[in-house]
């Protein structure tokens, strides 16, 4: 039996027209002792573009890296301020509350008693005193002495705001 006769085991029917054509030239080379010339597609491009592709790269990665951590510094200082800004309100407050327990009467007169030795005043300690302010009666003399006695009192005043 011929293997064309039989079309379930051709299987050059099913191969592109673009392998059959590879797989001839690979025979006849190997036929005819031709060796073919491979290019490899990596080394397509000049040394120069390589290096300043990856100088590219690299000041890209150096740019990115850079202000990340610019970025990272920036917002520890912020938290840092914030946590001392915390800190500054949490004692003013402290502050202020002992500041109002000092300035309460309850504290000075408690502090009057122990520290000063000075004691609260009783009812026995007390005296009052009537003054009759209705008939007395208070006048000013004026000795101004007319026009040159105003002139004195001007001049002896502006003496005295000089300080002679």
């Amino acid at each position: 039996m011929n293997m064309q006769d039989n079309l379930a085991y051709d299987l050059s029917l099913f191969d592109d027209s673009e392998r059959q054509h590879h797989e001839r030239e690979k025979e006849k080379a190997a036929a005819g002792g031709i060796k073919m010339a491979r290019v490899s597609v990596s080394r397509s491009g000049s040394r120069i573009k390589v290096i300043a592709c990856a100088a590219a790269v690299f000041a890209a990665f150096f740019t990115a890296n850079y202000f990340n951590t610019r970025k990272d510094d920036m917002a520890r200082m912020v938290a840092q301020q914030r946590a001392e800004y915390n800190d500054a309100v949490n004692d003013n407050s402290l502050l202020r509350s002992q500041l109002d327990y000092k300035v309460s009467i309850g504290y000075i007169e408690q502090y009057a008693t122990e520290e000063l030795g000075m004691q609260k005043v009783t009812g026995a300690q007390k005296k009052y005193i009537s003054v009759n302010t209705e008939s007395l009666i208070e006048v000013e003399h004026d000795d101004s002495g007319g026009f040159f006695g105003s002139i004195k009192n001007w001049f002896e005043n502006v003496l005295e705001y000089i300080g002679l």
